[in-house]
């Protein structure tokens, strides 16, 4: 009785000492930026962090990445276009229950541009940057904040654009009266979780949208994009052996009591 006693008391030492916390073990980026998908893993994200039952705190890199892509004019239009898009940065992501950040916004930019018929081939035409910028869209992932900005439209007539974006939060966002070049767009809708354990383990999504705005007398629209986080924690092995020394805490009791 005095040993199992003994045993009891030290439990209790470790028990109240021992800290719930979990660490990182995956994080996956979901992202599409004109039809362009920028997905990156844990390892492309360098990603590392930690976690207890109501809060994480997690670093991560975006890899810097850039692209160009080439869409040709429609039968009735008048225009091809070239559309460039860059990305890169690295983030410190902090969550409660309640919120959520990230800091620095992780910046890129979609910038549109004319395009030349640089020759034709076999199965398709051939394509180089021509030298007019039409319009700037910046990206920014994970921080609040809002860029507004005039742009020269074909034609020679002036448009306004701004671009609100949200930081990354485990709630639901709705945007609705979507447009594109005056025809409707589906409402767009999603939703984070924050389903971490009191032991620090379990995953947690986010999202950070953006809504952008064109006004003018050639184009007017309003879009919404989301990015998405997906992270998941593993106990420690200290909070793992705390859960099993629980469990034993248990079992003595109630052989004490028997």
């Amino acid at each position: 009785m005095l040993r199992r006693a003994r045993l009891l008391a030290s439990l209790g030492v470790l028990l109240a000492g021992s800290a719930q916390a979990g660490s990182l073990n995956s994080a996956t980026w979901f992202q599409v930026a004109q039809g362009i998908p920028l997905t990156r893993t844990f390892a492309q994200l360098s990603a590392s962090g930690s976690s207890t039952g109501t809060s994480l705190a997690v670093n991560l890199s975006y890899p810097f990445f850039a692209t160009t892509l080439f869409l040709p004019k429609t039968p009735n239009g008048t225009i091809d276009f070239a559309i460039q898009v860059t990305q890169g940065g690295a983030q410190a992501i902090t969550a409660t229950a309640g919120m959520a950040n990230g800091m620095p916004g992780i910046p890129g930019t979609v910038v549109v541009m004319t395009a030349l018929h640089n020759g034709m081939g076999v199965n398709a035409s051939m394509f180089k940057i021509g030298s007019a910028t039409l319009v700037e869209v910046p990206l920014s992932n994970g921080k609040a904040g809002q860029f507004t900005a005039t742009f020269i439209a074909p034609l020679g007539q002036i448009h306004t654009i701004t671009v609100d974006f949200y930081a990354w939060s485990h709630g639901s966002f709705v945007f609705t009266l979507l447009t594109s070049f005056g025809n409707p767009l589906p409402n767009v809708t999603a939703a984070g979780s924050f389903g971490l354990t009191p032991m620090g383990g379990g995953a947690v999504t986010l999202v950070s949208p953006s809504r952008v705005s064109i006004d003018g007398p050639l184009i007017h629209r309003r879009t919404a994009a989301f990015t998405k986080l997906v992270l998941t924690f593993v106990p420690e092995p200290s909070t793992l052996l705390l859960l099993g020394a629980a469990g034993l805490a248990l079992w003595l009791r109630s052989q004490r009591a028997s």
